[in-house]
């Protein structure tokens, strides 16, 4: 079953007296390319995720974001900067000297120095956050693949009806190659005869004219081949593995096999029948564009 590259998925893990909350989105894109926005506190898991993902996602551009909802983490620890206030003290001390007894400066004013109260962080421990934020990001792919997998099936039914209409145009292309050549013999004839009036024409050179042209008409092997990469193409529409690649080498060739029918056909309605093929094969390259 195909899957589209395009989806989106939310997942929420409950830590203490908050969660961790994860949303994920994807785009089209020829590899798989990861754009992480995480807390600082969850830098060193950006590694970890990116191989998270990558067991689950083969292509896309994944944007990933990891936001704290309430307190998922303890308050910082703070600390005296004991250095500073024994300095302070020996300042305050050198105050009540000067100013005598009954003038107490206090401590208020120096309170407010930042220096005197320290943050302390603690150092995470990276297996406990993952732990805590693993379901979270589990939960996001697994909305987001069942979104991906929901708009793959929408994109296979499709991709089938279209193949149809390339195995129908095709076909006819293939099949106007006689009537091509036929037409050509009876032209072919009808100039001769009125550029040589009177004068019989040789019938084996006229057979000889027409057999170089039925040469240089003839599209089986294309036909054939074209043929063999629809039947390849309806079969990677039903494989579990990611085939966005192998669909886009067949469009490729589908479309090489085109060009070289339509430069063989030296006719209005062939000439038609090739223009509407390549529209139709251009239609299916868009919407492969989008499979994983």
């Amino acid at each position: 079953m195909i899957k589209s590259m395009t989806g989106y998925g939310r997942g929420q893990s409950a830590v203490g007296e908050g969660a961790w909350v994860v949303e994920l989105r994807t785009v089209n894109s020829r590899f798989l390319d990861h754009h992480l926005r995480l807390p600082s506190g969850l830098a060193a898991l950006e590694d970890r995720i990116k191989k998270h993902l990558g067991e689950r996602l083969v292509r896309g551009r994944v944007s990933l974001s990891v936001s704290a909802s309430g307190a998922v983490q303890a308050p910082p620890r703070l600390v005296l900067n004991r250095p500073l206030v024994r300095e302070y003290r020996r300042v305050l001390d050198e105050l009540r000297e000067e100013l005598g007894s009954d003038h107490d400066p206090g401590l208020g004013p120096y309170l407010t120095n930042r220096d005197l109260v320290l943050t302390q962080e603690e150092s995470p421990d990276l297996e406990v956050l993952w732990e805590q934020v693993r379901p979270a990001l589990d939960q996001a792919l697994d909305e987001l693949d069942a979104m991906r997998a929901a708009e793959g099936a929408t994109l296979a039914q499709d991709l089938r009806q279209r193949l149809d209409r390339l195995g129908e145009l095709f076909e006819a292309a293939a099949a106007r190659a006689p009537e091509i050549v036929a037409n050509y013999r009876q032209r072919l004839g009808e100039r001769i005869a009125k550029l040589m009036d009177q004068v019989e024409v040789d019938p084996q050179r006229l057979a000889l004219e027409v057999a170089i042209l039925a040469d240089k008409c003839d599209i089986t092997e294309e036909a054939v081949r074209a043929r063999s990469h629809l039947e390849q193409f309806r079969a990677f529409l039903g494989s579990p593995e990611s085939v966005g690649r192998k669909l886009d080498f067949l469009i490729q060739e589908l479309n090489r096999e085109a060009n070289t029918m339509g430069s063989k056909s030296p006719d209005a309605e062939a000439s038609q029948l090739i223009v509407e093929l390549k529209a139709e094969l251009e239609r299916v390259r868009e919407q492969v564009q989008n499979i994983e």
